[in-house]
């Protein structure tokens, strides 16, 4: 096992939290100590996956810079080992066991995780440096100081097991950002809830999750709070675009007074859509230009300024759609028979085009009084074009309602 330890000068313990919820995204496995300000994470199985140590580096230095976060990284094969090396800014990795030794032997002991007092009984002894500490029998060290100092240094080495509880993300999000001094502006908001949707990028990814809808809520002093909600078309987890939509609503939005604090919440998480395409193949893009638009209007005009055709729980094709606001988009159920886009009032026909294939019936209206039966058909006229046809069963009546292009 290869250990990551970032040391994060964070002086919050819901900060530490909330980065190691973002941290998710490139381990399985993220330990904290909130009493040292430490967040260890498992690389080893995921060094593949990210393409090397030194790209998972990278991409964790540019995930800090982002969070503005100043902090500073060790890898080694022990947590404890990592813990060490990240307090030394020019320290490389230590990728094996067998080198572990020689890369920590000219620390000081004043380096080491261990009471102060034992680490001043050993100065005081004239020891200066970890190696001369590692290079003393361990059962000496057991009864001179305990054998808190000796079972550190196994786990420092590698020597005894070192079992961390592994950080549990909440099922849901919620992120709380308190102001030093009130906020007049909207400018002065963008930046930590900036910060806040890259933590919440993070999180989405090491759940493999998406959202589709988010609250943000402003707290003010003599004013009750001001909540927004923002709900997207399509799910999303991409921190830039969920911030330039928030930013879109926030700047239309009245704000009574100074903002005191920000908090935002995810109830309901939901699975990224699979955008994995043929080379070639554009539709994607344009489903997301489109989908990217539909959040635009959305989040200027609000949700209601923006409609959509839906669906209702009904075989009777006049009655079957509907015009609705909202986000979520119907899902057609597999196999849907071919429907016209083009839907007519039914309309009477004497001489019938050649028919293709066989008869659906549709059979509904019983409960309110209109019950109907019809058998529906798809044909063809002379010219080419193609129409949807029933026959009604109760009167054996030809009528056309669709049509298609």
């Amino acid at each position: 096992m290869l250990w990551l330890c970032v040391v994060s000068p964070v002086q919050e313990k819901h900060a530490l939290k909330a980065l190691a919820g973002w941290a998710g995204q490139f381990s399985s496995c993220v330990c904290l100590d909130a009493e040292r300000w430490l967040l260890w994470l498992e690389i080893g199985s995921s060094l593949r996956y990210f393409g090397g140590l030194n790209v998972l580096l990278e991409k964790v230095a540019a995930g800090l810079n982002a969070l503005a976060l100043t902090a500073t990284t060790g890898v080694a094969p022990t947590p404890e080992a990592a813990a060490l090396l990240a307090r030394q800014p020019q320290a490389l990795p230590v990728l094996q066991l067998d080198h572990l030794h020689q890369a920590i032997a000219a620390l000081p002991l004043s380096e080491l995780a261990m009471l102060p007092v034992a680490i001043a009984g050993l100065q005081a002894s004239g020891l200066t440096s970890v190696g001369e500490l590692l290079a003393l029998p361990r059962d000496a060290l057991s009864r001179r100081w305990g054998l808190q100092v000796t079972n550190y240094l196994q786990r420092l080495l590698g020597e005894r097991v070192d079992p961390r509880k592994p950080y549990r993300v909440p099922q849901t999000y919620y992120r709380r950002f308190d102001f030093v001094e009130p906020v007049q502006t909207v400018e002065g908001l963008l930046f930590p809830l900036r910060r806040i949707l890259y933590e919440l990028q993070g999180y989405l990814r090491g759940r493999d999750a998406a959202l589709q809808a988010l609250n943000v809520a402003f707290r003010h002093h003599d004013h009750a709070d001001t909540v927004l909600t923002l709900r997207t078309t399509d799910p999303q987890r991409d921190a830039l675009r969920l911030f330039a939509l928030l930013r879109e609503k926030l700047e239309r939005t009245q704000l009574p007074g100074a903002v005191m604090q920000i908090r935002l919440s995810v109830e309901r998480f939901v699975a990224l859509r699979d955008t994995q395409l043929h080379l070639w193949d554009e539709e994607q893009r344009h489903d997301a230009s489109w989908s990217d638009l539909l959040d635009k209007l959305r989040a200027r005009l609000g949700d209601q300024a923006v409609r959509r055709l839906g669906l209702r729980d009904d075989h009777r094709p006049e009655k079957a759609w509907c015009v609705e606001s909202g986000a979520a988009a119907a899902d057609l159920p597999p196999a849907f028979p071919d429907r016209p886009l083009w839907l007519l009032p039914p309309r009477p026909i004497e001489r019938l085009p050649k028919l293709l294939g066989r008869p659906e019936r549709i059979e509904a209206g019983w409960w309110s009084g209109e019950d109907s039966s019809r058998d529906y058909y798809i044909a063809q006229t002379a010219e080419g074009s193609r129409w949807w046809l029933y026959r009604e069963a109760a009167t054996a009546r030809w009528f056309l309602q669709g049509i298609w292009a």
